[in-house]
Formats: structure tokens, sequence, C-alpha cells
């Protein structure tokens, strides 16, 4: 996955819950320029802290799978 694909996931996920930047930006300590940064894929990279907070208040976590492997019936029916 890459970052800028990562960031439209976080982006629909804080999105689902119905927060703003600010509300992440206050649960997450991480600035709103940054958050819109990553979310809109305008950053070359970004430390995995940052995205396992983000993903954690979200309600979702990173996942590890062999690269070009076929998506789950799972990952097809949320669209991942």
């Amino acid at each position: 996955m890459t970052l800028e694909k990562l960031g439209k996931e976080m982006k629909q996920l804080r999105k689902n819950k119905k927060w703003s930047q600010s509300d992440l930006e206050e649960y997450s300590g991480i600035t709103k320029r940054t958050l819109s940064k990553m979310e809109n894929g305008f950053m070359d990279e970004v430390g995995i802290k940052k995205v396992e907070t983000i993903l954690n208040l979200l309600g979702a976590e990173f996942a590890i799978r062999p690269k070009g492997r076929p998506k789950t019936l799972d990952e097809l029916q949320n669209g991942r």
C-alpha cells in the first residue's frame, strides 16, 4: 500500500466516525496540518507511530500480507 492510499483510507475512516481533522488532532496530538498532508498524499514519509496512533483511534490496525497475493473475500467486500 502506498502512503497516498493509506492516507485516503485514514481519511475515509475518520469521516465514517464523523470526526473532523480538529477532532482527530485533539484525540491524537497530531497537528491538523500533518493530518491533512497525510490524508491528501502530500507526505513522502511518515512515522509509523503516528500512523499507529491514528489507526488505533479510528478502530483499525495494520495488517501484513505477502505482496501480490489475491485479496481475501473480506478485503473485496470492504473495498480494500
